[in-house]
């Protein structure tokens, strides 16, 4: 167990907001980048109740399943999925409770920049090879 932000982090990894996102035509990737690096993400982890950011930049779509699988639909590329971690339900309401009281400035917000593709949240569960995989109950 970790101790973060005075939050304890067990092996359980706790609630995801999952955003999938292009960048809005016109915008270039430079200034986009720019833009999350010095003024968004610095915003959003302002807020106590977020426990990290992690970007993964998407490479290409997969024509079929990871287990080999055809997939049945088409998959249009995408830019990015974000993924916001939270450690459970609770710190996620409170992460919304947290902004409603101190909103970030619409002008240092996403409107323009970013065209938001998809929205989840997620409760995540680990499986590897020393912790197979527990189904919630």
């Amino acid at each position: 167990m970790t101790i973060l932000r005075g939050i304890q982090m067990t092996d359980n990894p706790g609630v995801r907001a999952l955003i999938g996102y292009d960048i809005v035509e016109g915008v270039s990737v430079a200034d986009y980048e720019h833009w999350l690096a010095e003024v968004h993400y610095p915003d959003l982890l302002s807020n106590p109740y977020l426990d990290r950011l992690v970007t993964n930049d998407v490479i290409r779509p997969i024509p079929s399943t990871l287990a080999g699988a055809p997939s049945t639909d088409e998959r249009e590329p995408f830019y990015r999925v974000v993924e916001l971690h939270f450690a459970d339900r609770d710190a996620y309401d409170q992460y919304l409770e947290w902004f409603e009281l101190n909103p970030i400035d619409p002008s240092r917000g996403p409107e323009g920049r970013t065209d938001t593709r998809f929205c989840v949240l997620t409760e995540s569960a680990v499986a590897d090879r020393e912790h197979p995989y527990e189904p919630p109950l």
